[in-house]
């Protein structure tokens, strides 16, 4: 093999380790070049860590036993989900298998004898060995699984197909078919199963077995929102603008010009496009920050945790993301959403619910602004810094989220009883 393709691969591994798993065209590309590129890239890392004496760790073959408990993780992104679940259950004694389709995720490094943890591969490699895994339980948070043109297919070999949210919404926002072959869901709250069971009805599904666990993340970031609680804040407000990616997010929606008039009017502006922006439309977000330079108040955050843009921030700007509800939860501050059309989020769960939780659920946490509004949010942003109720949010929460900072130890004490 040429020096040329093994450079190439190296060069290319960030493209199959951050691939966003999506069912539409995108999707499409993307897999024919992790196919390619990421069984490469796999093959010849495997040769090396063999040759150092390493590659038992790292790339263990998949085994064929049958575990009483496994998670599967797309890969380090989706650390802050699964940590909380992976630390209780070996707080709890219970052996479990982690598989990831990332080397570099975080918990491969841990060391317990209660932990089994596989790298699977990356592209064609890692999504045939995730549908050959044998389990009882299998936990997941990747929408799709088993959809007709997604690459990982329902393992054959779980007896439990279990979803966990790695966000606070209905599945307004989720693809279509997106838990249609699950077995159970460990709900963030109670307010979730009205769509679930009307998508189930609408698709003539046979009923999941749901739990109002609570949301994984939750008991990560609180552990921040602690320590940051304390740090000192400056006098001057500041604005949390955080956006979706894609034709969902409110730069798209909205364009910057709200922007630029918040930061003139004296605001400390954070500005955090979603991580996935980076991937997907990076010269969108260059031709962005190059414009907002310009403006003196404006600082970019590109943090993987939002926890100290969220601390800083006095107020926080958003679209259909739920930072909306991780920001109004934690810290009990106030949420402007900018409305974004359903009909600029075509192929998602809305278009066969009938009503949309996220609606009602913004309403209870600030304001909502539409397109033609967008010029009074100076007014707006004022008005809501000087009258919001914090103590209104704390009971919202308490009413919407089930174990808040606490569903980890509520998952694996479920998972422990079922054994």
């Amino acid at each position: 093999m040429s020096y040329l393709c093994i450079i190439l691969c190296f060069l290319l591994a960030p493209t199959a380790a951050f691939a966003y798993l999506d069912p539409g065209s995108g999707a499409v590309l993307v897999n024919l070049l992790i196919a390619g590129v990421g069984a490469l890239l796999f093959s010849l890392r495997g040769v090396f860590l063999r040759l150092i004496g390493k590659g038992d760790k790292i790339e263990k073959k998949q085994r064929d036993e049958y575990k009483e408990i496994a998670i599967l993780s797309e890969g380090r992104q989706y650390f802050a989900t699964f940590e909380p679940i992976v630390k209780a259950l070996i707080k709890n004694n219970l052996e479990f298998a982690y598989y990831t389709l990332d080397i570099e995720d975080e918990i491969l490094s841990l060391e317990s004898p209660y932990l089994d943890a596989r790298f699977l591969g990356y592209g064609s490699i890692g999504f045939h060995r995730a549908a050959k895994i044998r389990a009882k339980n299998l936990l997941c948070t990747t929408p799709n699984i088993g959809s007709k043109g997604y690459p990982i297919a329902k393992p054959a070999g779980v007896d439990n197909l279990i979803h966990v949210f790695h966000s606070i919404n209905d599945l307004s926002m989720y693809r279509k078919g997106s838990l249609d072959h699950y077995d159970s869901v460990f709900m963030v709250g109670d307010f979730q199963k009205k769509s679930i069971r009307e998508l189930e009805k609408k698709r003539g599904l046979q009923e999941k077995k749901l739990l109002a666990l609570g949301i994984l993340y939750l008991d990560r970031y609180q552990e921040d929102a602690a320590v940051t609680k304390g740090e000192e804040r400056g006098e001057v407000k500041a604005l949390l603008i955080a956006s979706s990616w894609g034709a969902k997010g409110l730069f798209e929606n909205y364009g910057i010009e709200f922007i630029k008039e918040l930061a003139g009017a004296g605001y400390t502006v954070i500005v955090r496009p979603h991580p996935q922006s980076y991937a997907s439309e990076p010269k969108a977000i260059a031709a962005i920050e190059h414009e907002l330079k310009k403006s003196a108040n404006v600082i970019w955050d590109r943090e993987i945790s939002p926890s100290r843009s969220m601390q800083k921030a006095d107020l926080l700007i958003s679209d259909t993301s739920s930072i909306r509800f991780d920001f109004a939860f934690l810290f009990q501050k106030p949420v402007i959403t900018l409305d974004i059309a359903q009909q600029a989020m075509p192929g998602f769960e809305h278009e066969d619910m009938s009503e949309l939780w996220m609606i009602s659920a913004a309403q209870e946490i600030g304001a909502v602004l539409k397109p033609e509004e967008i010029k009074e949010i100076g007014l707006r942003v004022a008005e809501m810094l000087r009258d919001f109720d914090a103590e209104k949010i704390s009971r919202y929460r308490d009413e919407t989220i089930s174990n808040f900072g606490a569903a980890g130890e509520a998952m694996a004490c479920y998972l422990r009883a079922g054994k």
